[in-house]
């Protein structure tokens, strides 16, 4: 109930179709009894020989038949209306909450969970509750008018009804019961199985150079053959249904066929008969009318069955709070760049920090590189400035306030973070870029390019900012690729800015061009730049050294380190002596 509930909100601006809906679907099912009901006058009409009467009963049903066809048809049309903009308010409201989420939130779900909810299992419900619309008024107001009729047309064998209808609903009930769990599981199933095929997809160059083929077609066909299989068992129990709902039309038409002939037979010589051969046929369009709407509803409860896991996991969802969120009255203002960690400790899992016990002071505009091997948090500890993470414990401060302090979007408009991984979407480059300013002319928009040295290969190519990048940006390269990121970064005009990794696909040379950008043409500008190449980030005023499991072993400029730090002066005379220092000059 409390799943229905919170769906129900999202129904929202189509409740006039809903309830339209429900009335259309109650006058059609009020028509389609009194059909049945008039039936038995058309056939004493034929008994009496009596042309007039079965004109005008045939008039009547007739015009009865035709209007509940039109609602019929009307009642179809505002329900998958209604069913149409309740999916579609269900696909917004999760796409809009997830997009408050935080890194920690998507890794509770897994990107693959959330692309299924978004999609299989909002069309489960959807379908699902468009079926409810047209049966959960039609199929109990069928059953119920039919089972009234039956007591009004024949009293004597309405009993037969009271029996039948509890037993075979206890049937349907355990039924959808049984098979509930096997279909939750099946969802979860789904996720592993979207995760597999992303996962190809994405490093399907990988794959195919490392001959992985079979591999990944036997993992996929292990997920897939345990869906198959659990849908087999769960269908396999759902085909009872068939079956009973038979024996229980079968049952009721012989009890009546023999009950009702044989009343027949002995009250056909008194003056008023208890049954006449009419009222019996009449009562055999009631049997199918109540034992059809018994069949809609265990039709319907099947679906509710399947979409009830995708409900649950659709509100799952909806009612996911980010962890990261922005306080009452917030700052929206930030002063400069510098930043602060004060004994800040993180852990991605309860007591486990990756990060313990940091104390840091990084003055505005000051050039801070972070070096070290892979697994040392380098990428964590910047992603605390912009919140991407809160800390565990410890503050940490941006201007001179707890970060937590700040508007979210205020702060993470001034912190501008290119990641590990650079991400273009589909559109032009133009478009691209000015997801660091909707408003940037060209002018500025030139300029950023011109720091991230994108300029060279943009106007090189015809279409210049209006080339198209295709979904994943598979048609730049690696370098232009963070090239762009960066100028992208850089058109948000931030306090601070923060490259990860982000000159790895680039040469040397370009990479020394983009530092030398920054420092002349950024100088207010706080910088964080984290790599893997000590040549990268030997200039800058302060360069921290981590060590696995995130400890910070030094702090100081390049010559201060190559004095005390055993570990920083290694990774330099690694790199460097051996020629490339020399070769980068």
């Amino acid at each position: 109930m409390k799943t229905i509930r919170k769906l129900s909100h999202y129904i929202k601006q189509f409740k006039k179709d809903l309830v339209l809906t429900w009335v259309l679907v109650l006058v059609e099912s009020v028509l389609e009894i009194l059909v049945a009901f008039f039936l038995q006058y058309l056939m004493k009409g034929v008994q009496n020989n009596s042309l007039n009467e079965v004109i005008m009963w045939a008039s009547v049903i007739a015009s009865m038949a035709i209007l509940a066809a039109i609602m019929g048809i009307l009642a179809g049309y505002w329900s998958s209306s209604a069913a149409a903009g309740f999916g579609h308010n269900l696909r917004e409201a999760m796409y809009i909450r997830i997009q408050s989420y935080s890194f920690k939130n998507i890794d509770k779900f897994s990107p693959s969970s959330i692309v299924t909810r978004t999609t299989t299992d909002v069309t489960n419900v959807q379908f699902a509750f468009m079926m409810i619309m047209r049966t959960v008024i039609r199929a109990p107001f069928m059953m119920i008018f039919a089972l009234i009729m039956t007591f009004v047309t024949a009293p004597q064998l309405a009993w037969i009804f009271l029996i039948i209808i509890p037993v075979v609903l206890f049937f349907l009930i355990f039924i959808a019961y049984t098979t509930h769990p096997i279909f939750e599981k099946v969802f979860r199933t789904y996720d592993d199985l979207n995760e597999s095929v992303e996962e190809n997809v994405d490093g399907i160059r990988v794959v195919k150079s490392f001959g992985r083929k079979e591999y990944h077609i036997s993992a996929f066909e292990k997920v897939s053959s345990f869906i198959y299989r659990s849908f087999i068992r769960a269908e396999k129990r759902i085909a009872f249904n068939g079956p009973i709902m038979n024996t229980a039309i079968y049952t009721a038409m012989i009890l009546i066929s023999v009950l009702g002939s044989s009343i027949i037979i002995k009250t056909s010589h008194d003056p008023s008969p208890a049954l006449q051969i009419p009222q019996l046929t009449t009562l055999f369009t009631y049997i199918m009318m109540i034992l059809m709407s018994l069949m809609m509803v265990s039709m319907v409860y099947v679906m509710i069955t399947i979409a009830r896991n995708s409900a649950e996991r659709i509100v799952e969802i909806v009612e996911e709070e980010s962890d990261i969120t922005s306080p009452e009255n917030a700052v929206t203002t930030i002063d400069n760049g510098e930043v602060d960690f004060e004994n800040v400790s993180f852990a991605y899992v309860k007591d486990k920090n990756v990060l313990s016990h940091v104390n840091l002071h990084i003055p505005s505009g000051t050039s801070v590189g972070i070096i070290g091997p892979t697994g040392s948090s380098k990428t964590t500890l910047v992603s605390l400035i912009a919140r991407l993470y809160d800390a565990s414990e410890g503050v940490v401060k941006v201007g001179g306030r707890d970060v937590r302090e700040y508007d979210l979007k205020a702060l993470r408009d001034s912190v501008a973070v290119v990641l590990q991984k650079n991400v273009l979407f589909s559109g032009t480059i133009r478009e691209n870029l000015q997801w660091g300013n909707l408003n940037a002319s060209d002018e500025e928009i030139w300029k950023a390019c011109d720091i991230a040295q994108a300029t060279e290969f943009l106007k090189a190519h015809p279409q210049g900012l209006d080339k198209v990048v295709v979904q994943g940006g598979t048609n730049v390269s690696g370098g232009q690729k963070q090239r762009l990121c960066i100028a992208r970064a850089l058109l948000k005009n931030p306090k601070i800015l923060i490259l990860d990794d982000s000159t790895s696909a680039c040469d040397t040379h370009t990479d020394a061009l983009i530092r030398e950008g920054l420092s002349t043409q950024r100088k207010d500008v706080t910088k964080f730049i984290i790599a893997q190449r000590v040549l990268s980030i030997k200039d800058c005023d302060m360069i921290i050294v981590m060590e696995a499991g995130g400890e910070i072993v030094a702090v100081g400029n390049n010559d201060e380190l190559m004095e005390s730090c055993s570990v920083y002066k290694e990774l330099y005379e690694s790199q460097l002596r051996g020629g490339d220092f020399d070769a980068a000059e």
